[in-house]
C-alpha cells in the first residue's frame, strides 16, 4: 500500500510579488502557477511545530511540518483561499501511483536531498538535460520516466554540486 505524505504550503502564484522575476530566471514563460515542495517558493505554513504535531508528523530526516495524518492536517492550518494548499507527496515513486481522494496530480518534482530546494523549479536552468518547455503549467513533470531520466543526468553532470548530487523525483497531488 502506498503511504502519502501530506505538507501545508503557500502557492506561489501570479500574483505573488517576485512572479515575473521568477519567469525571467527559470525560462517557464508558459506556467500559470508553481507547485513544488521547494520552501523557498512555496513555504510551509506551519512555521513551528506544537504539542500536537508530534502524533501526526514525521520526525525523521527533519520532516517535522510533513505529516502522515490528512484529517490532523486540514485542521491544523488556517486558509486562505488561492493562497495556501496542502500537497500529497510520494518519495521515489516506480509507477504513478493513485492519489488520495479529492486531490489532483500535478506532476513530479525533483528535490535536493535535504528535501527543501527544487532542483527542477529552483536550481537555475540546466540546458542540454533539460528545457522549460519540458514543465507542465505548475512548473513540474508529467512524466515520471522523463522525471527520472532528467534526475539521473543531473546527478551525473552535477556530482559536487550539493542540490544536485543526490537528487530525488516526488510525485506531487494537491487537494481540490
Amino acid at each position: 500500500m502506498t503511504q502519502w505524505v501530506f505538507t501545508a504550503r503557500q502557492r506561489f502564484t501570479q500574483s505573488q510579488c517576485g512572479w515575473h522575476s521568477y519567469l525571467k530566471f527559470s525560462g517557464f514563460t508558459h506556467i500559470t502557477e508553481v507547485v513544488t515542495l521547494d520552501s523557498s517558493l512555496c513555504p510551509d505554513l506551519i512555521a513551528q511545530p506544537i504539542t500536537a504535531d508530534w502524533s501526526h508528523n514525521l520526525q525523521a530526516d527533519g520532516r517535522i511540518t510533513w505529516f502522515s495524518n490528512l484529517a490532523y492536517l486540514r485542521q491544523r492550518i488556517t486558509w486562505h483561499t488561492g493562497q495556501t494548499q496542502i500537497l500529497a507527496i510520494l518519495e521515489q515513486p516506480t509507477h504513478i501511483h493513485p492519489l488520495p481522494p479529492a486531490f489532483k496530480f500535478c506532476g513530479f518534482d525533483i528535490l535536493d536531498d535535504h528535501d527543501g530546494n527544487s532542483v527542477l523549479t529552483n536550481c537555475g536552468p540546466f540546458p542540454g538535460i533539460f528545457s522549460p518547455s519540458d514543465v507542465n503549467t505548475w512548473g513540474l513533470l508529467s512524466d515520471l520516466d522523463q522525471a527520472n531520466t532528467i534526475a539521473a543526468k543531473i546527478r551525473t553532470h552535477f556530482p559536487d554540486e550539493p542540490h544536485c548530487h543526490n537528487c530525488r523525483v516526488w510525485q506531487i497531488a494537491r487537494d481540490v
